[in-house]
């Protein structure tokens, strides 16, 4: 568990460990709560990831997490985009029931992600505590996440000499080997991968002359 804080509250802002069951998928690109701060809703960016809400009220504030964290485009009410949606038409309901209340939707609430396919749009008050993921850090993680990992490689190459000892053929070999790059003609290499499969590269083709042997 962490405790997030805000700049300008001393409210407690306790962020317990992500649910593990099935509706609660793990945080995308290998992130993690490590990467989470705390804003208020007015204050969350677009393309930030939003993991969790904390509750109303003051001093200690429990963590509701949001069970798929969702990419914010923030919107003021009065602009959202979607075309009404239940939670919108709620809100409707609600103002029209007190015409003094229609001042108070714009000032007070904010929708942080319009509805799409069978979301409903996320209208939260403006200054509710969130748990966000930068969206600076998403777009790192992302990139990195989509570069192949790295894995370890047996490179060898072979080649046979006329010599009198293996230490001479063990020096025939290496001048040989230099002067691949003195000429630039470059050696046909046999790579095997962690799982033994061995790929025949030849360099000076740019191509694999087999695999998986």
């Amino acid at each position: 568990m962490r405790t997030l804080v805000l700049a300008d509250s001393s409210d407690t802002l306790p962020l317990t460990d992500r649910p593990t069951a099935d509706d609660f998928p793990p945080l995308p690109h290998g992130l993690t709560l490590s990467d989470v701060v705390a804003v208020r809703a007015h204050q969350v960016k677009l393309g930030d990831l939003v993991v969790a809400q904390f509750s109303d009220g003051t001093g200690v504030r429990p963590a509701e997490h949001v069970p798929v964290p969702f990419l914010a485009d923030p919107h003021s009410f009065s602009d959202c985009p979607c075309e009404g949606c239940e939670e919108c038409d709620d809100m409707d309901a609600w103002t029209l029931a007190e015409h003094s209340r229609i001042a108070d939707v714009g000032w007070r609430f904010l929708c942080l992600a319009p509805a799409e396919d069978d979301e409903l749009c996320v209208i939260v008050l403006r200054n509710r505590p969130v748990a966000v993921i930068p969206a600076d850090v998403v777009a790192r993680a992302e990139e990195a996440a989509s570069e192949p990992p790295v894995r370890t490689y047996g490179v060898m190459w072979s080649a046979d000499f006329e010599a009198t000892s293996p230490h001479e053929a063990a020096r025939l070999a290496f001048e040989q080997l230099k002067s691949y790059a003195a000429d630039g003609w470059p050696p046909e290499l046999e790579v095997v991968n962690e799982d033994g499969q061995m790929t025949v590269i030849d360099l000076n083709a740019t191509t694999e002359k087999g695999e998986g042997r």
